[in-house]
């Protein structure tokens, strides 16, 4: 997955390590390797894969990879790709608003902050929302 514009303020590992939410289930975070592994839908909206993301080195892409299947179709690696780059908030959108917080924030920009993780889908995020308020 090409990073594009977003290459000069995407790190894998701050992007995803922001928040807590990396911590929970569908999500694995591999510090070692830097890899987010969690279940993603395909394009049928029923049939789930589990992806592996990475970010290899002084690289301007990330690799995704779907564990156990060969062949996707490309309406799948679509749907794949839209709900990593939603995740990861990778788009033209995205950065512009990335760098418009860092203008107002310098010191967020010298943390890598600006990317908040997000689940692949509104309901997802509603869901834990929801479930998350009155945890202690």
């Amino acid at each position: 997955m090409e990073l594009g514009e977003n290459a000069k303020s995407f790190k894998l590992e701050t992007a995803v390590c922001n928040h807590g939410f990396f911590m929970m289930a569908p999500n694995y975070w591999i510090p070692t390797t830097k890899t987010l592994m969690r279940v993603l839908r395909l394009s049928d909206s029923i049939t789930c894969v589990t992806v592996s993301i990475s970010h290899p080195s002084n690289q301007n892409f990330l690799q995704v990879e779907v564990i156990g299947m060969d062949k996707l179709s490309s309406q799948d690696e679509d749907v794949i790709l839209s709900q990593v780059g939603r995740m990861l908030r990778i788009s033209a959108q995205d950065e512009r608003n990335i760098e418009e917080f860092h203008k107002v924030n310098p010191q967020a920009k010298e943390k890598g902050f600006g990317r908040l993780f997000r689940s692949p889908s509104l309901f997802e995020d509603v869901i834990k929302s929801i479930l998350l308020c009155n945890c202690p």
